[in-house]
């Protein structure tokens, strides 16, 4: 079909349809006398395309989600999307409090929190791919609600900022590819009784101990077997270990990070002191 065919089928204008062949997101064949021929399957890509706009998707990540990693790159879109709207709901409870209190100091610290946490959530959902992005998100994102009251977590801000500007999340296809896949099914709930366990932990961790030896301990006899050292999800842990080691995950971002917030310097302790106990007595 011409391209006034394709128009009325999937409801976009001419303009639009010349825009998006342009950027190439839909290849029509092109006839003898220039023409361009839809067929059926560039209409139901354009119909896809007008979705993702009025969703707001820009272009870049419209490729991304029609030609690359699919529903991975939909679910970071996705995270976007909600952290612009809790943003905007943010600000009107701020303006809100304005109005009833006059306090401007008040505000303008929350709004500048507010601010300094999505510049680093975003950062984190740009260098970390996929549904892992989301866990990333999800796992530093309640330690970062807190308010920047001096200067050394103003430093600190700056160095964790700066490195993931800086950081390069390099692991071969096959193992992002496994990551989105055991990583897919992350969402508040399933990391709600994550973060609940962790707490668990932490709070107790005799106690924790008692409560899941067993698991522990099959957990501790699988990644010590041949069969484990053989698996994907080896070599995707030594790559993570071995990636973290060398952009200076350890030495440098969670330093700042444990500087920047005081809740997360008290949580990353925690998890330390009942690792040294699980060595100890497993």
């Amino acid at each position: 079909m011409l391209i006034h065919e394709a128009s009325k089928k999937c409801g976009l204008t001419r303009k639009a349809i010349e825009y998006y062949v342009d950027q190439k997101l839909v290849l029509p064949q092109v006839l003898e006398n220039g023409y361009r021929d839809f067929d059926e399957a560039n209409v139901e890509r354009l119909k896809k395309i007008a979705s993702l706009r009025r969703l707001g998707v820009p272009v870049q990540s419209i490729r991304e989600i029609l030609d690359g990693e699919g529903l991975a790159v939909l679910c970071k879109v996705n995270e976007r999307k909600k952290m612009e709207i809790e943003a905007e709901t943010a600000k009107q409870a701020l303006l809100d409090r304005l109005y009833e209190t006059q306090d401007w100091d008040d505000v303008y610290a929350r709004l500048d929190a507010l601010e300094k946490n999505q510049t680093v959530l975003r950062r984190l959902l740009d260098v970390f791919p996929g549904y892992y992005g989301k866990y990333i998100k999800l796992h530093f994102g309640r330690f970062l609600n807190e308010p920047v009251l001096n200067a050394e977590q103003q430093e600190a801000y700056n160095e964790v900022v700066a490195f993931l500007d800086n950081m390069r999340f390099d692991l071969p296809k096959e193992l992002v590819q496994y990551l989105d896949e055991i990583t897919k099914d992350v969402d508040e709930t399933f990391f709600s009784n994550v973060s609940s366990n962790m707490d668990e932990m932490i709070s107790n961790p005799q106690a924790f101990l008692t409560k899941h030896r067993e698991c522990m301990e099959e957990y501790k006899k699988v990644t010590a077997s041949d069969e484990f050292r053989t698996s994907t999800a080896f070599r995707l842990r030594e790559a993570l270990t071995k990636l973290n080691s060398e952009n200076g995950y350890n030495d440098v971002f969670i330093p700042a990070m444990k500087k920047l917030s005081p809740a997360y310097r008290a949580y990353h302790e925690g998890i330390q002191k009942a690792n040294e106990l699980f060595l100890h007595e497993m």
